[in-house]
């Protein structure tokens, strides 16, 4: 791939959690929770941020592949051996949050934010994302490692459309 990008959101990875339900007068409604959509929006923010710096002025609109790495803390409960075996890449969390969880609420933080119109019955666009929808990812690799600074990196890159991977895939 041709570009790329890359970013670090601070602080602990999470994961996408379920939605939640309640009921009212006119049956149930549905809803994200509050963290969720947060940590969504600091997703959001932190990949509009690197993309202006890398002077990217529209939404990617073709095929990409992310590289997602998540950094979490390694427990204090820990004996020192142990500790160092987590920093040096010998252990590696096999915790929550799930990896496929961490995935799901980095593509949906890297999509445009969407607001339903209730009079044009449509969805409207509030603020923009990395790319135009998550169906751009074609590839897909998360990691999870120890690490002193809890955090998220991230890696998207592309092929802008001049240089194509001319039928890379013809013979297969």
């Amino acid at each position: 791939m041709a570009n790329s990008i890359s970013f670090i959101i601070p602080g602990k990875p999470q994961g996408k959690a379920r939605p939640r339900f309640t009921r009212g007068g006119k049956g149930v409604r549905t809803y994200t929770p509050a963290t969720t959509q947060s940590y969504e929006d600091l997703v959001r923010y932190t990949a509009l941020t690197a993309r202006r710096q890398a002077q990217i002025k529209k939404p990617i609109s073709c095929d990409m592949a992310l590289m997602i790495k998540a950094y979490f803390e390694v427990p204090k409960s820990f004996s020192k051996k142990r500790r160092q075996e987590c920093l040096s890449g010998f252990e590696r969390p096999s915790k929550k949050p799930d990896s496929d969880n961490i995935a799901k609420i980095i593509l949906d933080g890297l999509n445009p934010k969407m607001k339903l119109n209730h009079v044009l019955h449509k969805a409207e666009c509030v603020h923009e994302g990395l790319y135009s929808d998550d169906r751009q990812v074609v590839e897909l690799h998360v990691e999870k490692w120890y690490s002193k600074t809890p955090r998220v990196e991230i890696v998207a890159s592309w092929n802008d459309g001049n240089g194509k991977d001319e039928d890379r895939n013809q013979n297969e």
